[in-house]
């Protein structure tokens, strides 16, 4: 009797569990599952937005992979270094701007932190307006600091309109906004770490290197991990930075995979082709991230 009053306690519990879960459940499969599925069977058809869809199968894939222009390809390797980027650079810069604050003993370092994570909170279309103004070859003021400096050749580049040097100018602007955001994470989770150790460390005479190295990186580890997984989605996710800057150009230099999805889905209203490229970049996200936390966890290890 009393294996049988347990039993039955749990399954209530169970029943009131989902329950509690299956409002939640719901939206995740009318909002997430189901557009995803609509998305891959898309990919799959020929489809033009409006009519009826022709079912093409792989097509869209092979079409994408085999492409004269090379389009994708260059979409996917401008991804890949917008990535690499993201995940260096400003991370670099947020984790010695937070090192500098909290361990440097600055004054006013709450007052730095704002400024810092100014650009992360602009408006994308006012970034992207300011640094169009900055990269102008004839009105923004780079090139004429440029030429003051003694760099002739430089001072003549279009920027955005040269495809030598179009995605290290929207790399910068990357950078730019996002690496105010990784000094907030990691000021945030240098404060969290016990000074004890930092005493400790002094007492036995280690160096400021020794402890940024064997306390303040370990003790930020986590908030390195949830840094770098953003870092990595937003990277594959880009699109209105380079949108707002270049629209892709010059010619399809500077076309990332969201944008070129955007493009081929609503500019030439190749639905199959674009949820094709969607599930293309999805596959990829998944996989980088199923990548880095397998990187992650072996560290640990």
């Amino acid at each position: 009797m009393r294996n049988r009053s347990i039993g039955r306690r749990m399954l209530k519990n169970d029943i009131i569990a989902y329950a509690l879960l299956a409002p939640a459940l719901l939206m995740f499969a009318y909002f997430v599952l189901i557009p995803a599925i609509q998305t891959f069977y898309i990919s799959l058809t020929s489809w033009e937005g409006i009519g009826p869809k022709t079912f093409v199968g792989l097509k869209n894939y092979r079409d994408m992979l085999t492409d004269s222009n090379g389009v994708y390809k260059t979409a996917l390797k401008n991804n890949i270094i917008w990535t690499v980027v993201s995940m260096t650079i400003p991370v670099g810069i947020g984790l010695f701007q937070a090192n500098l604050l909290v361990r440097g003993g600055l004054k006013r370092a709450k007052l730095y932190q704002l400024i810092y994570f100014l650009p992360q909170i602009i408006s994308m279309v006012v970034a992207a307006v300011i640094w169009k103004w900055i990269y102008d070859p004839v009105m923004g003021p780079l090139n004429g600091i440029l030429k003051l400096l003694g760099f002739e050749e430089l001072s003549t580049i279009g920027w955005l309109g040269n495809p030598d040097t179009v995605m290290i100018a929207l790399c910068v602007v990357n950078v730019w906004i996002h690496y105010g955001f990784c000094c907030v994470v990691f000021t945030s989770a240098m404060q969290g770490i016990d000074k004890e150790y930092y005493e400790a460390a002094m007492i036995d005479g280690a160096s400021r290197t020794v402890q940024f190295w064997k306390i303040t990186f370990p003790g930020i580890r986590e908030a390195m991990t949830t840094v770098l997984t953003l870092m990595m989605i937003w990277s594959f996710k880009v699109f209105d930075i380079v949108f707002a800057m270049t629209k892709g150009g010059p010619g399809q230099h500077s076309y990332v995979i969201a944008l070129y999805t955007y493009m081929e889905g609503f500019i030439y209203n190749r639905l199959g082709f674009a949820s094709a490229i969607t599930v293309s970049l999805t596959i990829l996200v998944l996989s980088m991230s199923k990548i880095f936390v397998w990187l992650r966890d072996r560290g640990r290890e």
